[in-house]
């Protein structure tokens, strides 16, 4: 047995923790950028908080509130000349992935000359302004691990950016920051944490910390996530929802995801769709067509989906797969690639760009899958 763990990143996690922003960021100088988007940090009064806890520090804010979903280089690049024209010494990153992942970005940008597509294929560096993290979903877990998926607007490659200098200082997990956020966002987001939690448990990257926070994530998702959607204000069910996201965003760090997100990615990059949705119709046609190659690790589950243990390790399987299914229909969530626009005409498209672009997902991926099994899975996802 081989494996390295490593996570330099303090975790701050509890109900009210964003009022000690403050304290933090000064650590790191007196001016912070505060990277966001247009609306949820000021819905959920992150933002309010936030300035208030760095003045009272002594740190002068500066919003940064551009931020969009499937943040590409470029706004990445404006986000970095902002950043660099205020002169910001630490960049806080307060919202969903997009919000976060951004944040990553810009902080590496602002110490790394060149583009970002030079990096993106492989050029080395090792530095990035310091980072603070805020998520106000419970979803992306980007917060835990030193990942910044982006979008090369060239080549409409999505994928997750990794180096060592995007692993966030300070991560500051509050609760109840996420008791506003919508049904379909809860919902979306709480299905990408799971699947984080599953793909870093099925991947042939997996090692003993991934199993354990992954098998904890699932748990904590199929105890808590219809209570979380149906009753956004109980703050239990946020905090362990938070908990799970956190958990699987680690686990994601360690081991990485699968082929699962791999299809997924040129759907969000050609067809505008929200991540967590987009998983969610290949999803199941996926399992089933790997399910040969995982049926121990799909059957290992039993016992977090109440399945009942005198069944054979198959049957185990397949009614995880069932109720995998289930809570999906259950969110209102997409079941089909046509939500989202896709025609037959397109998975030869979709298939070719996975194979090309994110071969680094399929070799983490049980079953050796090759063009024809992605192109079966799509079809199958129709």
């Amino acid at each position: 047995m081989e494996f390295q763990y490593f996570l330099p990143t303090k975790l701050v996690f509890g109900k009210a923790t964003i009022n000690q922003i403050g304290i933090y960021a000064k650590q790191y100088g007196t001016k912070a950028l505060v990277v966001t988007g247009k609306s949820s940090s000021k819905r959920s009064g992150a933002l309010e908080k936030i300035v208030w806890s760095l003045e009272k520090e002594g740190v002068k804010p500066e919003i940064y509130d551009k931020v969009l979903p499937n943040p590409t280089f470029e706004e990445i690049e404006n986000g970095a000349r902002f950043a660099m024209e205020v002169s910001a010494d630490v960049i806080i990153g307060v919202g969903g992935g997009s919000a976060m992942d951004t944040a990553k970005g810009i902080a590496f940008k602002m110490k790394n000359e060149g583009d970002l597509a030079e990096y993106f294929e492989g050029k080395k560096a090792q530095n990035a302004v310091p980072i603070i993290l805020v998520p106000t979903t419970s979803g992306t877990g980007s917060e835990g691990n030193n990942i910044a998926v982006m979008t090369n607007p060239k080549t409409n490659v999505k994928k997750g950016f990794r180096n060592p200098s995007i692993y966030p200082k300070v991560s500051i997990i509050d609760p109840e920051l996420m008791t506003t956020m919508p049904k379909r966002i809860t919902a979306f987001t709480g299905m990408d944490a799971f699947f984080h939690a599953l793909e870093s448990y099925i991947s042939l990257r997996c090692q003993p910390f991934t199993e354990m926070y992954s098998l904890k994530a699932m748990s904590l998702i199929a105890e808590n996530l219809e209570d979380a959607y149906n009753n956004g204000d109980d703050i239990e069910k946020r905090s362990c929802m938070a908990l799970a996201s956190n958990l699987a965003g680690i686990s994601i760090g360690l081991s990485g995801v699968s082929a699962l997100h791999a299809m997924e990615h040129p759907l969000s990059s050609f067809f505008g769709a929200n991540h967590g949705e987009g998983l969610c119709p290949i999803a199941v046609p996926f399992l089933k067509y790997i399910k040969p190659h995982i049926v121990k690790k799909l059957a290992s589950l039993s016992t977090i989906f109440k399945i009942n243990e005198n069944l054979s390790e198959d049957e185990k399987a397949e009614r995880v797969i069932e109720w995998i299914s289930n809570i999906i229909y259950k969110l209102n969530l997409p079941q089909r690639l046509e939500y989202f626009g896709v025609n037959k005409e397109d998975l030869r498209i979709l298939t070719k760009h996975v194979v090309e672009f994110l071969t680094h997902n399929l070799s983490t991926t049980p079953g050796n899958l090759n063009y024809e099994d992605i192109y079966k899975i799509y079809e199958s996802a129709m």
